[in-house]
């Protein structure tokens, strides 16, 4: 192979034909004799040519279409407004290249709405799209509906039986170990350990209950493993909370599945038992950093999630535009914030840049 880089000019010396021909055999179009495509597609192998696609594109003025079909910003305690903030981030760097991003939004609590908005997606999806699938179930049927060929990535979570382009995200399994040895080390030794499930469907969630029930359970420790669907909700989560300490009242640590640990917070701070329960959540959204900072939630393992949108787009453009492979899945660390390491420097308010420009804008 012969090092540096490699033109279509000097292709075209070595083969002894024009530019134009070589364009032909590189892209697999027009007219070209089996005995000059053969020679050209020899001294490409030879000099390890590879060809610009981003420039191909652009001088193709082509625009693509990516469409993120997520749940709304405001659900999960914000959870959501700190991914779209990456997708965001990814669309105005990549705006220049011809991409323009879509956030569509929906209920996650509203199945006939979200499968009413996917019947319209199916039919203009775009030329790929990015998927929170916490309906996994609706979002399998909505993946059924779509053209053949529509490629998809997943992030903060996956669907058994779909295929996509790569799945971003935690080991959901792995991420509630660590929140049962966390917890573990932080609650008192005696007591129940009560795991809260905050989605019904969301397998992402169900997995962390599992792992984290799973710790436990080598320790032959009391858990109880309670559901409150609504616990964003001040009210809601405070109703159940009553009902949870009735039946437990020595409660020695609380395990939120999702961000919204702050409400769980609040109770134990209006009710003052907080010294002698222990609360380990998830996600740097800022209810949960005031809480963890004021020292009423013991622990957080955050997700990244700005990163996982970012990433979702970026995959998107390598495999739609680039015509690059990408892997199978793509794993977020496992990261743990106590009150001592929130440091500003900490909170991902910005996303590490990893592109080749800064500038444009985004169409969402």
């Amino acid at each position: 192979m012969v090092e540096g880089n490699v033109t279509v000019k000097e292709i075209a010396r070595l083969a002894g034909v024009s530019i134009g021909t070589v364009d032909r055999v590189l892209h697999d179009r027009g007219e070209v004799s089996p005995e000059t495509k053969d020679r050209i597609q020899a001294i490409v192998r030879k000099l390890g040519y590879q060809p610009n696609m981003m420039a191909r594109h652009l001088s193709l003025n082509k625009r693509y279409a990516f469409t993120v079909v997520m749940p709304g910003g405001t659900q999960d305690s914000g959870f959501w407004v700190l991914a779209m903030s990456g997708i965001r981030k990814a669309a105005s760097e990549l705006s220049p290249f011809n991409v323009d991003v879509r956030i569509v939004e929906f209920d996650r609590n509203d199945r006939p709405a979200y499968d009413s908005l996917t019947d319209i997606l199916a039919r203009e999806p775009g030329d790929g799209l990015l998927i929170a699938p916490v309906l996994p179930g609706a979002t399998l049927d909505f993946l059924n509906r779509l053209p053949a060929g529509i490629p998809y990535v997943f992030f903060d979570g996956r669907v058994d039986g779909a295929r996509p382009l790569t799945a971003i995200g935690q080991d959901a399994f792995s991420s509630g170990v660590l929140a049962g040895r966390l917890m573990s080390l932080m609650a008192r030794k005696t007591g129940t350990i009560c795991a809260i499930a905050t989605h019904e469907e969301d397998l992402h969630i169900r997995r962390r209950i599992e792992g984290f029930r799973s710790f436990f359970n080598r320790g032959k420790s009391v858990v109880s493993i309670s559901e409150c669907f609504d616990i964003e909700k001040v009210d809601t989560c405070s109703s159940f909370l009553d009902r949870l300490f009735r039946q437990y009242p020595d409660i020695a640590g609380i395990f939120v599945s999702n961000a919204s640990g702050h409400t769980v917070a609040e109770y134990l701070r209006l009710h003052g038992i907080k010294e002698r329960t222990a609360l380990v959540g998830y996600d740097l959204v800022p209810e949960n950093i005031r809480n963890l900072r004021d020292g009423y939630i013991d622990c957080l393992v955050s997700q990244r999630p700005e990163y996982q949108g970012y990433l979702g787009i970026n995959q998107l453009y390598r495999s739609v535009v680039l015509a690059q492979s990408c892997e199978a899945e793509i794993q977020m660390p496992l990261d743990v914030f106590f009150k001592e390491n929130l440091q500003a420097s900490a909170i991902p308010s910005t996303i590490p840049f990893y592109g080749t420009v800064e500038a444009g804008s985004v169409n969402v």
